[in-house]
């Protein structure tokens, strides 16, 4: 169960005082796309039986007219009481949302259920200017490339979006965003753009560590009988490479996740339902982990990123000797 759908079990609860249960709903006759934005659950609320779809990943941006068609397809495979469980709803969106009758739950906040409930008391967190904001994919690409492969202190802009396959516009948002983090400064060289980082590479680590997020977007049970390039080991069974720690029955591989979706597309693997099911299982990246390795695994920096919020004490303790002995 993913986060979201842990903060609906509660918020409704909340709203109830009675709890709810998710029950998964078969999606094979849904539009892969659909399968891939949305998990889908049936659920009983207050008498009524709703159909919900819980976004697994927040989209690039919010579109109103995109949630309409999605529900305009999800109606017509599944039937009626359509509910989009969304994990924030801009303030300029509700009223559309609500006039165009798309019903939709933001847990903690607000929910909009026609006929059944509506509770539009807009409890949202804080503002992004009093959060501690984490660094964007890119971002943190860019700084994990340089403190593991190559430093790119003196190289133009230019150089570095080709290095790390990101565009130049996006590579000088990024630089944008190092600079705001008080990471380095951008400097000019001829007519160039070079980046020039205050802080050697430990201290840089330990500077941008608490903004620095874990790269896997989702985790995928698959069959895939021959699994190799471009995924990298990843998760326990890439830490048991580096570490003394057993290895887990089942390897874990890691894909950036428009790679994942390609590969699904194209057949080269096969999605499954449960580990019961499934010969291996990948985690879809935030960034392309490829970039940031020559060999097997992840890298060692993003590889501790991913497990550190396990709760296995003898992974942490792995982790932490990883980083100990991290060649700074």
């Amino acid at each position: 169960m993913n986060i979201l759908e842990s903060k609906l079990l509660d918020y409704w609860n909340d709203l109830t005082g009675e709890p709810i249960d998710l029950t998964p709903r078969p999606d094979s006759n849904l539009p892969l796309y659909i399968r891939h934005r949305y998990s889908i659950y049936g659920a009983s609320f207050l008498g009524k039986e709703l159909v919900l779809a819980v976004e697994k990943d927040p989209p690039e941006s919010f579109s109103v007219g995109e949630y309409e068609r999605h529900a305009s397809i999800l109606r017509e495979k599944l039937g009626e009481g359509v509910v989009f469980v969304i994990p924030s709803l801009p303030s300029s969106a509700r009223a559309p949302m609500i006039q165009r009758r798309i019903p939709f739950v933001v847990p903690k906040s607000q929910t909009f259920l026609p006929s059944i409930w509506i509770d539009l008391k807009d409890r949202q967190p804080l503002p992004r200017d009093q959060q501690r904001k984490k660094f964007t994919p890119a971002a943190q690409c860019l700084l994990l490339y340089h403190l593991q492969r190559k430093p790119l202190n003196a190289i133009p802009l230019q150089e570095i979006a080709k290095t790390i396959g990101y565009s130049p516009i996006m590579i000088t948002k990024v630089k944008t965003e190092l600079e705001a983090a008080g990471l380095c400064e951008a400097v000019k060289d001829g007519k160039a753009v070079v980046l020039d980082f205050k802080y050697e590479r430990k201290g840089l680590w330990e500077q941008s560590r608490s903004i620095l997020f874990g790269p896997v977007r989702r985790h995928h049970w698959v069959q895939w009988d021959q699994p190799g390039p471009p995924a990298l080991l990843a998760g326990i069974s890439a830490l048991s490479k580096k570490t003394i720690l057993s290895s887990d029955r089942m390897r874990t591989f890691a894909l950036d996740h428009r790679k994942y979706l390609q590969l699904l597309e194209k057949g080269t693997f096969h999605g499954c339902r449960g580990p019961e099911e499934a010969s291996v299982r990948i985690e879809s990246w935030a960034y392309d982990p490829a970039v940031l390795s020559d060999g097997e695994c992840v890298d060692e920096l993003s590889l501790c990123l991913s497990l550190a919020d396990s709760p296995d004490e003898r992974v942490q303790q792995q982790v932490e000797k990883l980083l100990e002995d991290f060649p700074w």
